[in-house]
């Protein structure tokens, strides 16, 4: 035995447990901007209740969210297509080209957004009324004409909704998540004011309500241009405007995902125009359970996404394929860890949350049972609508924006021919089930194009 070498113990290969990610993620940007989103989107479920509770879930609510549906999509569309793939953009321009052409691109991609609002926001406020009569083709003349009032009131949000989508991905780009995390809170705390002070004005409250979202949007635009001026040094400046080598370097960034995003959006406008073919507080009821969901979606899912762009695109730009999957299956892990209990939380409890948030709300038992129905359905479509921004974040991070664009137009196809077809059946809770299966399937098909993408990116360019 003596002079024979002895082998040293090979080392264990280490995987991160549940508690070292739990904790890692507790301690990381990840873990404040869910908590910063969470406190909105608590204020968000407040304004929501209040709302419900002041108006019930009459004509006049669904006056009111058809009125809010368009300058809300607006901004939806805006900020989702470019949260992602613009970061890649203004992450690549700052990396390779310094920090002066990053301002120059941040300026001028802000006046073109900020010219696109206000022509969206002018073509609101003259055509009101026809918006309305085919966003809510289920409500009754008068109906319409308070929808169109309110729509006009609400128009503003357009462009100050576009607006910040930009200076957002400005401040996300240089990983100043924090700020930006509390977007979900400013709005709803003016509309939670509003409503509070016309709690016993019945006739002017849907009036002040739509107002106040206008307002918290404009207050959060401010807000946003000031941090980008304090922290990144930048101030607006209207001379910039875009010119054809903007359009270029955005043309193919931008253009795919906006679309993909419309049309994502459309589908829900379809789902609350058909809803609105049902009795009297349709809309409001569908609109309630499915908030609870996307609540969820922008907590865990989007917040994971968001704070892991940066990363993903660096790893790209590297080249790095190897930390680029670990960190993908890292956040991968986390939105499982969290969206799971939080779908069986939905599941049990589906009936006490609806009851305890809207009992009060002057509300039908049919139209509460139809609400409780609808959310008890959407459960399970937490766990996928979570993974869904984080998946679409790698494909963003590769500059795949076609996948992302077939997978957002088969995903909308699928779910306005499921709602037509089983509203006729089930009726709202038939609208539910159409977003479940969309949901499974979409997620199904990320996959499919992630895996397919790993596989061919070495010989196939960029789209």
């Amino acid at each position: 035995m003596l002079g024979r070498a002895t082998r040293p113990p090979a080392k264990r290969r280490e995987h991160p447990s549940m508690t070292r990610l739990l904790s890692r993620l507790w301690l990381s940007s990840t873990q404040r901007v869910m908590t910063l989103s969470g406190a909105g989107m608590a204020l968000a479920l407040l304004a929501d209740v209040l709302i419900a509770r002041r108006l019930g879930f009459t004509a006049t609510t669904d006056a009111l969210l058809i009125a809010l549906t368009l300058p809300r999509l607006i901004g939806t569309v805006g900020r989702d297509a470019t949260k992602f793939s613009l970061m890649t953009v203004f992450i690549e321009t700052h990396k390779r080209d310094g920090n002066a052409a990053f301002s120059d691109l941040g300026a001028r991609v802000l006046n073109l957004f900020l010219i696109i609002g206000l022509i969206l926001t002018c073509a609101a406020l003259l055509f009101a009324g026809p918006i309305v009569s085919v966003i809510g083709w289920g409500l009754d003349p008068a109906g319409r004409e308070l929808s169109a009032t309110l729509l006009r009131l609400a128009a503003g949000i357009a462009t100050f909704a576009l607006g910040s989508a930009v200076l957002e991905v400005m401040l996300n780009s240089h990983k100043h998540f924090t700020i930006t995390a509390i977007r979900n809170a400013i709005a709803p705390t003016v509309v939670i004011a509003a409503t509070l002070a016309t709690w016993r004005n019945d006739a002017q409250a849907p009036y002040f309500i739509a107002a106040a979202f206008t307002v918290g949007y404009a207050l959060y635009f401010l807000l946003l241009l000031v941090n980008v001026w304090r922290r990144l040094g930048i101030r607006p400046n209207l001379s910039r405007w875009p010119g054809p080598k903007t359009f270029n370097k955005l043309r193919g960034t931008l253009g795919y995902p906006l679309a993909g995003f419309g049309i994502r959006q459309t589908a829900r406008v379809i789902e609350r125009a058909i809803a609105s073919l049902g009795p009297q507080g349709s809309v409001a009821a569908y609109y309630y359970a499915y908030r609870l969901l996307a609540a969820i979606q922008n907590l865990v899912g989007v917040s994971v996404a968001l704070t892991s762009q940066p990363r993903l695109t660096e790893h790209d730009l590297d080249g790095n394929r190897t930390q680029f999957n670990k960190a993908l299956r890292q956040r991968i892990g986390i939105i499982l860890l969290i969206s799971i209990p939080a779908a069986a939380l939905l599941m049990l409890l589906h009936r006490p949350i609806v009851t305890l948030l809207y009992s009060q709300a002057s509300l039908s038992p049919e139209r509460l049972r139809d609400a409780t129905a609808v959310l008890f359905i959407l459960g399970p479509a937490a766990i996928f609508y979570c993974l869904t921004p984080v998946l679409n974040s790698a494909l963003y991070a590769q500059k795949r924006y076609g996948a992302v664009l077939y997978n957002m137009c088969l995903a909308a196809s699928t779910n306005v021919l499921l709602a037509f077809v089983l509203f006729n059946w089930l009726q709202l809770p038939g609208i539910a089930w159409a977003a479940v299966i969309t949901a499974v399937l979409s997620v199904i098909n990320l996959l499919w194009l992630l895996t397919r993408t790993t596989s061919t990116q070495s010989q196939t360019p960029a789209t």
